[in-house]
């Protein structure tokens, strides 16, 4: 061993990156098992490759206030009050802890080399442009990079506000932002993983927070629909699957680290089903130890048999999420066509046979939608209830690039191509005399108040 006067090693500092998931303004928010599932893939990506990872969640909720199954308020706070010309006035509310929390805790750390901020919501920007000001102000020799949805859907709204950014990047453009990270740090990435290779990605960094209420399962890209509303197909055009056997190896690696709780964001989870979930399902019953799952996005009702609804069931799923859009054959035909009331009678007997009661059944009702009257909603609700279902109506939201989006924005009474802010369902954008902010308000209360028939 060398001594004082000998040659010594070479001590290469490591890099480090801070992850931010920014707060956010709105109108209302509830964290339906909300995360910012890409970000923390992206942390994990980082710290193969040597980097010292930080996280800081500004989307902190009411622990005490946390249901059973992982679902909670975000903390919040009122901000101001946003009226139109003739409309309802609405009190945003900022969700999430305060910019002087965060200017706190960003105060106490180390400086970063590499800051990653996401974005979810394409109107939720408001947040990530102050969170980006503040990262910039206290950390000024940082490299900054911007990802998530808003980014990739309005990416040039995002050039013109982020500019305290160094790099903004769509969800197709990891390549780029690989290359961007060698250039910036002088170093070389010897991991750069396809991020649609989903067996060879490291699990998301949850062992960053400090208690871990639930891990969402990432199985697949893209859908084989084409919702006219949904932005998926834009966004992956192409649909790549998770093997199933890596799904459960995930599962069991959260499992020894304390976690039952599971979500399901899939819009193809029950296609080709004999093929994919009916396996996977299998071997999650098979398990020594019992799971819940949770699906917040609608699977489709016309992939579910009996046999699809009895594994679910034995799997451990909670509760089932369906898309119904509309009683209304014409309406169900133009947001795509995936589903007829006759199919969806059909998978509730199916899911009802295979143990699923009531008020484990959750179906979406669209409301809102360019046109629409508010007796087609009422009509739906009432269809439900009388197959024993309850109704969640789920407000129109205007998503750039999708068909509904670019046939009709220019009927919205806000200027939604040219401000995200105003593409938020909760404003209703498509108010008009036959479908008002008053009607909505009615059906709301009535889709809570009928009583279901018992299935």
């Amino acid at each position: 061993m060398p001594g004082a006067g000998g040659l010594r090693g070479v001590f290469v500092k490591p890099q480090k990156a801070l992850l931010i998931n920014p707060y956010i303004y709105d109108f209302a928010a509830y964290s339906f098992w909300s995360s910012p599932l890409g970000l923390l893939y992206m942390g994990s990506v980082l710290r193969r490759n040597g980097f010292q990872i930080g996280l800081v969640d500004c989307m902190e909720v009411v622990e005490e206030k946390r249901k059973a199954d992982g679902r909670a308020p975000f903390v919040k706070e009122k901000v101001e009050t946003v009226s139109g010309s003739g409309q309802v006035a609405r009190r945003l509310k900022r969700y999430g802890i305060s910019p002087e929390s965060l200017v706190e805790k960003l105060s106490h750390m180390e400086p970063p080399d590499l800051i990653l901020i996401t974005s979810i919501m394409t109107y939720w920007y408001r947040g990530t442009h102050e969170v980006l000001g503040i990262a910039r102000k206290i950390f000024p020799r940082a490299k900054i990079v911007l990802g998530g949805i808003y980014p990739s859907l309005c990416y040039e709204h995002a050039l013109q506000r982020m500019t305290d950014a160094d790099l903004i990047v769509s969800n197709k453009e990891v390549d780029r932002f690989y290359r961007f990270v060698e250039d910036s740090t002088g170093s070389t990435l010897p991991y750069k993983p396809d991020l649609h290779d989903l067996d060879g990605l490291p699990y998301p960094c949850y062992d960053l927070l400090d208690a871990i209420p639930f891990v969402p399962l990432l199985t697949s890209y893209g859908c084989i629909y084409h919702c006219t509303y949904c932005a998926t197909p834009y966004m992956y055009p192409g649909v790549v699957r998770r093997k199933a056997d890596s799904v459960i190896e995930e599962i069991s690696y959260w499992h020894d680290r304390g976690v039952e709780r599971y979500v399901i964001y899939d819009d193809n989870f029950l296609y080709r089903g004999d093929l994919y979930a009916q396996p996977l399902l299998r071997a999650i019953a098979d398990f020594p130890f019992s799971v819940s799952i949770y699906n917040p996005n609608a699977v489709n009702a016309a992939l579910i048999d009996e046999e699809t609804a009895r594994l679910l069931f034995e799997a451990g799923f909670r509760e089932i999420r369906m898309g119904f859009e509309s009683a209304d054959p014409a309406i169900q035909k133009a947001t795509g066509g995936k589903v007829t009331s006759r199919i969806f009678e059909s998978a509730l007997s199916a899911l009802f046979k295979g143990g699923f009661t009531n008020d484990m059944v959750g179906v979406y009702v669209l409301a809102g939608l360019p046109g629409q009257n508010w007796e087609d909603v009422k009509r739906s609700i009432d269809y439900l209830a009388g197959l024993g279902i309850k109704a969640h109506i789920a407000e129109y939201t205007p998503i750039p690039h999708t068909p509904l989006f670019e046939q009709f924005q220019t009927m919205a009474r806000y200027p939604i191509a040219q401000d995200p802010f105003y593409q938020n369902n909760a404003l209703f954008p498509f108010a008009w005399e036959g479908f008002t902010e008053r009607d909505l308000a009615f059906l709301k209360h009535y889709a809570r108040a009928i009583k279901a028939k018992p299935g």
